[in-house]
């Protein structure tokens, strides 16, 4: 293990109380699954911190599955008001990077997910990291405002292998909103 991921379990605790003191009815839950660790807040059903250990796709994206995925635009237009652009269902962990469906899609600005923004594109070489090396570990953490599952601010962090992260924050929220 490298020496700077011995301190992550700190890093994670520390995010935790964080999120606690600024969400005091949160009952965090701590789910491992194969490709992910995710730490999961059952009061206001969001993901709160996901990490773990890229690995190739073991299958391709269900698109069809995606589709019948509840539309974020949708829910986020209800709590925000219409949009300029609408949002996409992102992941926290990358598909290409081995992430699932289900608890690991979130509301997630559409120019950021793809690219098209100059913060898209250095979130896209961030993701293009982890995915292209099998075997990087990474993180995403979510921030939030409110009580609803759109995060305000994503942080995500990917550990290159002269073993230093690079960590970018990245805003999920169009401006003025939230």
């Amino acid at each position: 293990m490298p020496d700077v991921l011995k301190t992550f379990e700190s890093d994670v605790d520390m995010w935790c109380d964080e999120y606690v003191g600024e969400h005091p009815t949160a009952l965090l839950l701590e789910i491992n699954l194969v490709t992910a660790v995710y730490w999961f807040d059952r009061t206001d059903e969001r993901v709160v911190i996901a990490y773990g250990i890229s690995t190739r796709p073991e299958k391709p994206r269900d698109l069809s599955r995606m589709r019948r995925f509840p539309d974020v635009s949708a829910g986020v237009n209800r709590v925000m008001g219409e949009l300029v652009f609408p949002v996409d269902r992102g992941h926290l962990i990358s598909h290409a990077a081995g992430g699932e469906l289900d608890i690991n899609l979130f509301p997630q600005r559409r120019e950021l997910n793809r690219g098209w923004s100059e913060e898209g594109k250095l979130y896209r070489k961030m993701e293009r990291l982890a995915a292209h090396h099998p075997g990087t570990f990474h993180f995403h953490r979510a921030r939030y405002d409110d009580d609803t599952w759109i995060p305000s601010t994503l942080q995500y962090g990917v550990l290159r292998d002269d073993e230093t992260w690079w960590i970018e924050d990245f805003e999920n929220k169009y401006r003025g909103q939230g």
